[in-house]
This record gives C-alpha cells, structure tokens and sequence, in this order.
C-alpha cells in the first residue's frame, strides 16, 4: 500500500521515473529487507492510463444517404401507429361524453319536471275559484248586468268561424 500512495504522490507532484528508481535503490542500500517480506504487486499497478485531450471541433461529419429516408420511415410509421390510437380510443371517449351528457340531460329532466309540478300547483291555486273571489273583491270586480251582455251572431264569431280568420287579419294588417 506505501508503494501505491508513493507511486500516486511521484505522478501528481511530477517526479520522473528516474527520481523514483534512484530513490528505491537508495531505500534499498540503507534499510536491507529481507526477500520473504516484500508484498506481492497489485493487480493492474502496471497500467498507466494516459489521458489525451481530443478536439473534435474540426471535423466534419459525412452525411448517410440512407438517414433522411429512415428519419421519414420513423415519422410515418409513429404517425400511423397515434392515427391508429387515436381510431381505437375514440369511440370510448365519444361514449364516455355521451353517459355524461345523457347524465346531465336526466339531471335537467328531473329539475324541470320538478319546476313543472311547482307551477302546476302554483297555477291551480291562481285559478281556484276561493282565489279569483278574493281578486274580484280587492279590485271591485262586480258581474256585469245579463241585460248589458250582448252576444254576436255566429257569422261574426272569430273563434267559432275560422273562415273569417283570413279576413280579420287582413283588416287589423290594414290599420
């Protein structure tokens, strides 16, 4: 393991390979080691990894004939494939949106038919006999005299000659 900090700390500080033989053979001289102690190498200690700074900037990049027709094939066939989604889940979707529209027109059905009862009852009360007195008395309301009433014949009667509708409509245009 001293080796290798050794080794690392000579390749940063940038002794050579010299410096760092001579130092061994010094180190060897002084302290005399016995053969059956040195500790075998690590692996891959020997391999040095040279890094090289590549500058790609002038290069230019040959154009492939085949790759515009490929880029094509790719958009049409990933444009087929969504029209052929879009084909499938459309009807569910179209049939989802019609339960909830078919929801909502129930909804309104009841709500009108709720409205409706309401003025039914509302009607019926205005109309009641007990309601059209209390009116008739608030607002001085008295029954005309039976001498005073006086009935057309039937060739004048609109609503029970519907010949004369044409003719009565034409004399109001007119005025």
């Amino acid at each position: 393991m001293a080796t290798l900090v050794a080794t690392l700390v000579d390749r940063f500080v940038g002794r050579s390979k010299a410096e760092a033989a001579d130092r061994e053979a010094h180190l060897e001289r002084s302290f005399h080691k016995p053969v059956d102690c040195r500790l075998r190498a690590f692996p891959n200690e020997d391999v040095y990894f040279f890094v090289k700074v590549i500058d790609n900037s002038t290069v230019v990049r040959e154009a492939d004939p085949a790759t515009p027709s490929a880029c094509w094939k790719t958009i049409a066939a990933a444009t087929t494939g969504a029209v052929l989604l879009i084909g499938l889940l459309l009807p569910s979707a179209c049939r989802l949106i019609a339960g909830y529209e078919i929801e909502d027109l129930r909804k309104q059905r009841d709500l009108l038919l709720q409205q409706k009862v309401a003025l039914e009852m509302e009607e019926a009360r205005l109309v009641s006999p007990d309601h059209l007195a209390e009116l008739a008395q608030d607002q001085a309301f008295v029954d005309p005299d039976p001498k005073s009433v006086i009935h057309l014949p039937w060739k004048y009667n609109l609503a029970m000659n519907p010949s004369l509708w044409n003719s009565s409509l034409r004399a109001a245009e007119k005025q």
